[in-house]
């Protein structure tokens, strides 16, 4: 597990085990910015624009060991669904 947290406007950044998340294997947040690497295929990035209150969301459940008790996944797919997380770009490495 790699864990980052806000320092002077730094990014948030936190990789995932397949035991922690299901669904997301890393996940980064620069402002309002939130890249997102699925456990799904680990070679693509998905660059998303998010809500001023979905990034203080997620950055409590980044920043938790226990991710609060919320499955990261749905929180995410939750978000999309209700406009909070817009697709902007799909990136490889």
């Amino acid at each position: 597990m790699s864990v980052s947290f806000v320092i002077n406007n730094r990014p948030i950044y936190r990789t995932f085990t397949i035991e922690e998340s299901k669904a997301i294997y890393n996940i980064e947040i620069d402002k309002n910015f939130v890249e997102i690497i699925f456990q799904s295929n680990t070679e693509k990035a998905y660059l998303f624009l998010a809500t001023d209150r979905l990034i203080s969301l997620i950055s409590e459940v980044i920043k938790s060991p226990d991710l609060l008790g919320l499955s990261l996944g749905r929180v995410i797919s939750k978000a999309r669904k209700c406009n909070d997380l817009q697709y902007i770009e799909e990136g490889g490495y």
